[in-house]
């Protein structure tokens, strides 16, 4: 049977013009926030303006957020209500975001969530079960878990409007079609499935610990291509030629960052740990991704022989991934404490992740953002590129213009860029 899904957010089945609430303060609430109040809606939020505001500071690379906030703001499309004053009405929808809640917070709710005619959507990352209990302890039937692992830092309003993928676990099965909402994002979403609460928390889980454990098995092939003298940036061309592997997450690099695949991971070995289930892949994932991060360190050590004290670096790029203004759980963190440890200056070229580095190292003096990517390479003994952002590919006739040793720990310069270069260029697998 086709179903008629709405192109733009209406009614749900319990009444016209239900009232809308997001509980929560992240980057995810505030995109759902956003989404709603585009599609002619008012969203109540319930947080205060102090978290807000600090949640847009972080995300201050992402200009479209915090214009659109500001914007349905003005319009009283979006209203901040004080958890204090939270009194929900019989017939609402509510929007919870989980990693913004914790557990204190979460047993209120239990206690305002009585009504059977609440329809209550959970998003975030919790240990598998989790979830689907929290939702047990609510009166309504119309609970639904929505995990938002289609989110992309840089594009989350436009990742979010359309994901490329989503899951949606039912308190209730078939009950989706109750949810207006849902409705919404299942029509626009490019591929969509149904299970219930608990088995959608595991699929959440094993999707992105797949993820995971492709980053680091492309990242342990690299060190074998390192010893043999293969080029694992072709490798990973021809691996993607392969439809049943496809082309994503072969990148060889530092490994990966962010909240949520180190947060899976971490969620998911304690489950097999409080189970007694043996787990060798997902500790070996953890492990090898945490020593990727100091590999590109240890290149520059012994292109030195180790005789780095007191040296001078430039350090390009940032952020956990491209395009993305979070440090979270990056290479920079280990690299930077490395390089102080041995007295070396560094002149770090981060343009959208600027703001959080100077939050965190601003009192640090061998740390200096700079504005330009190339102006100190002629008084630097190396270059560290831990990631590039930029829509142009990085000068090789100006980094050939000072020819110091490349230390590039994502594999950001290309094979033909590579073979122009002068100095001295270590990658990863390359």
């Amino acid at each position: 049977m086709s179903l008629n899904y709405p192109t733009t957010l209406s009614a749900n089945t319990l009444g016209d013009n239900l009232p809308l609430y997001i509980i929560g303060h992240n980057q995810e609430a505030l995109n759902a926030a956003i989404v709603l109040a585009s599609l002619d809606n008012t969203v109540q939020v319930v947080a205060d303006t102090a978290t807000i505001d600090d949640t847009l500071n972080n995300y201050r690379f992402e200009p479209q957020l915090t214009a659109l906030w500001t914007l349905y703001s003005q319009q009283q499309r979006i209203q901040l209500l004080a958890s204090d004053a939270l009194d929900l009405p019989n017939h609402a929808l509510v929007w919870l975001f989980w990693d913004s809640l914790g557990d204190d917070r979460r047993n209120g709710l239990v206690q305002l969530l009585q009504s059977p005619h609440q329809q209550v959507l959970i998003s975030g990352i919790s240990q598998i079960g989790q979830v689907a209990q929290f939702a047990d302890r609510l009166a309504s039937h119309w609970v639904y878990y929505l995990p938002l692992i289609f989110m992309k830092d840089g594009a989350n309003f436009s990742s979010m409007l359309k994901p490329d993928m989503l899951l949606v676990g039912e308190k209730t099965a078939d009950s989706h079609r109750q949810c207006s909402v849902l409705q919404f994002f299942v029509y626009h979403a490019q591929k969509h499935a149904f299970a219930d609460i608990k088995t959608v928390e595991f699929a959440r889980s094993a999707v992105m610990t797949m993820l995971a454990t492709r980053v680091s098995l492309m990242n342990e092939l690299s060190r074998l291509a390192d010893t043999i003298n293969v080029n694992i940036h072709t490798v990973q061309a021809m691996m993607g030629l392969d439809s049943r592997i496809g082309e994503h997450f072969l990148a060889a690099g530092w490994g990966f960052g962010g909240r949520a695949l180190p947060t899976e991971l971490s969620l998911l070995k304690q489950q097999f740990d409080d189970h007694q289930v043996t787990s060798q892949m997902v500790k070996a994932v953890i492990d090898i991704n945490e020593d990727q991060k100091e590999l590109i360190f240890r290149k520059f050590w012994r292109h030195f022989d180790g005789f780095i004290e007191h040296k001078t670096v430039v350090i390009w790029g940032a952020g956990y991934r491209s395009g993305t203004g979070r440090t979270t759980n990056s290479a920079i963190h280990p690299l930077l404490k490395l390089l102080w440890s041995y007295g070396i200056t560094t002149y770090v070229y981060a343009s959208n992740t600027a703001f959080e580095l100077a939050q965190l190292y601003g009192e640090q003096p061998l740390f200096v953002c700079v504005n330009n990517p190339y102006n100190r390479l002629a008084e630097a003994d190396a270059l560290f590129i831990v990631n590039w952002s930029a829509l142009q590919t990085p000068d090789i006739e100006r980094l050939n213009a000072t020819p110091i040793p490349i230390f590039d720990a994502k594999n950001i310069i290309n094979n033909a860029d590579k073979a122009r270069l002068i100095a001295d260029y270590y990658g990863i697998g390359r």
